[in-house]
C-alpha cells in the first residue's frame, strides 16, 4: 500500500507544513526576542496574537493536545485563551518536537527522531533525551560522545535578547539534554508545578529587565500514559495548572505562551512487540523513533527477507514502508533532508493505526499491558496542538 492511501484510508494527519505549526510559532515568538528566521505569512499572522512584551513566559505542557482542552468547560482559562489549533512536527514525540521547538528547525534539520536512535559514524544505539547508550545504559560522555555531535543544532534559547531562564522538574535540570536546551542563560528545577510558579514569580519582579523563560511541564504527558487522556487524574493536573496561571497578574509588560510538543490518544488495543531473537538477522542496530512511528535499520541482503518477514508478522496491524517514501512525502519537512538526519534514518519505517502501538525495546514488556494513553504516531489527537496566549492585549 502506498504511503498516502494508507494515510487517508486510517483517517490519519500529515503534517502540513504550509499551514501553521509549532515552527512558524517558536520561529515567531523568537524574532521577537532578537532573532532572524525568514517570516512567512502564516509569521505574519501570528505577530497579530503573538506581543513584544517585557516579560515572555513560553510554557511547554508535554503531550497537552487541542482533544483535550477543546474537552474542558467554556469558562476554562486554558480553553477560553485558546487562540489556534497548530499542528505539531512528525514524529509526535518528546526527543523530536522539542529539539524542533528549541531549534526553530524542522525535524529534518536538526536530525533529532525521537526516544530511540542510531549514531551511525561510530555504530551506538542511544536515547539522546536520556544521553545513555541503549543496552548497556553507559552515559554517551562516559563513551566519549560529547552533547554537540548528537544536539548538531543549538538551541536557540542561547541567543535571545532577553535574560532566559529555563525551568525543568529538579532530576533533569543539569541533564546533558537541559544544559541542550539552555546552557548561556539560568537553568531552574523545581519540585511540583506550584514551585514552578512560585519561582517564576520572583522572576518577572525584575523591574529593569527583559526575560524570557521556559518552563517545562511534563506532566500531562507523564499522567495520560498511565490513567488515559481524559482520566480524572488527567484533568486534575489540567486544574493545577489553572490555579497556577489564575494567581498570576497578566499585566502590559507579561504575556504567557502556551504550546504542546504532541498531543495523545488513548489505546485501542494492547501493544504489539517485536520478536527480537527472530529479527535480529536483520539488523545491524536496533528499531528507533518510537511507539507509534518506528525506524528499522536493515542489512541490504536482508531487505527483501525483512520485508516479508514483517509484512506477514504485522498484516493489517502494523504498515512497512521505505524511508525513501516518507521523504519525498516531506514527513519531517520542508527545507531538505540534512546529511545528519539522512544518517540518522534506517531504510524502513512502520506506522501503527489510530489507537495502536508498537514496543520496540526489549526490556519494555510491562507497558504491552500498561500503556492508557500514546503519541508518536499520526493520528488527528497526537498532530493537533493548541497556541493558548495570555496577555492585556496592549503592546
Amino acid at each position: 500500500m502506498r504511503f498516502l492511501d494508507f494515510m487517508e484510508e486510517n483517517e490519519l494527519v500529515l503534517t502540513n507544513y504550509n499551514d501553521t505549526t509549532i515552527i512558524d510559532v517558536v520561529r515567531t515568538i523568537y524574532n521577537l526576542c532578537g532573532t532572524s528566521f525568514a517570516y512567512n505569512k502564516k509569521m505574519d499572522q501570528l505577530k497579530e496574537i503573538i506581543k513584544p512584551k517585557k516579560h515572555i513566559l513560553f510554557i511547554l505542557s508535554d503531550g497537552m493536545g487541542s482533544n483535550l482542552i477543546d474537552s474542558l468547560p467554556s469558562n476554562s482559562i486554558l480553553k477560553r485563551n485558546k487562540k489556534l489549533d497548530i499542528q505539531t512536527v512528525n514524529p509526535s514525540t518528546t526527543g523530536c518536537a522539542i529539539p524542533s521547538i528549541l531549534t526553530g528547525e524542522y525535524p529534518e534539520v536538526h536530525g533529532m527522531l525521537g526516544w530511540l536512535s542510531y549514531y551511525r559514524e561510530k555504530k551506538i544505539e542511544y536515547l539522546p533525551v536520556l544521553f545513555t547508550e541503549r543496552r548497556t545504559k553507559k552515559n554517551l560522555i562516559d563513551l566519549k560522545i560529547s552533547s554537540k555531535e548528537i544536539f548538531r543544532t543549538e538551541s536557540v534559547l542561547n541567543v535571545l535578547n532577553k535574560k532566559t531562564y529555563a525551568l525543568f522538574p529538579t532530576e533533569i535540570k543539569d541533564s546533558v539534554f537541559s544544559k541542550f536546551a539552555l546552557n548561556k542563560g539560568k537553568r531552574l528545577g523545581y519540585t511540583s508545578i506550584e514551585d514552578a510558579f512560585d519561582i517564576y514569580s520572583n522572576v518577572i519582579k525584575q523591574k529593569n529587565t527583559e526575560t524570557f523563560t521556559y518552563m517545562y511541564l511534563p506532566h500531562i504527558d507523564n499522567t495520560s500514559h498511565e490513567f488515559g487522556v481524559f482520566s480524572s487524574e488527567v484533568y486534575s493536573v489540567l486544574n493545577t495548572i489553572e490555579n497556577q496561571l489564575e494567581n498570576i497578574k497578566i499585566d502590559d509588560d507579561l504575556e504567557i505562551i502556551i504550546v504542546a510538543d504532541h498531543g495523545q490518544t488513548d489505546v485501542l488495543k494492547k501493544g504489539y512487540k517485536l520478536d527480537f531473537k527472530k529479527y535480529e538477522e536483520f539488523f545491524y542496530a536496533y528499531p528507533g523513533i518510537d511507539s507509534g512511528t518506528a525506524t528499522y535499520y536493515i542489512k541490504e541482503k536482508k531487505a527483501k527477507e525483512f520485508e516479508e518477514t514483517f509484512n506477514n508478522d504485522f498484516k493489517d496491524k502494523m504498515f512497512l514502508f521505505k524511508t525513501d517514501e516518507l521523504v519525498e512525502n516531506n514527513v519531517f519537512g520542508q527545507e531538505g533532508l540534512s546529511d545528519y538526519m539522512r544518517s540518522n534514518l534506517g531504510e524502513y519505517i512502520s506506522i501503527c493505526k489510530k489507537g495502536e502501538y508498537f514496543i520496540n525495546s526489549e526490556e519494555d514488556d510491562e507497558l504491552l499491558n500498561n500503556m492508557k494513553g500514546i503519541h508518536s504516531g499520526f493520528s488527528k489527537d497526537e498532530i493537533i496542538t493548541p497556541l493558548i496566549i495570555l496577555n492585556s492585549g496592549k503592546e
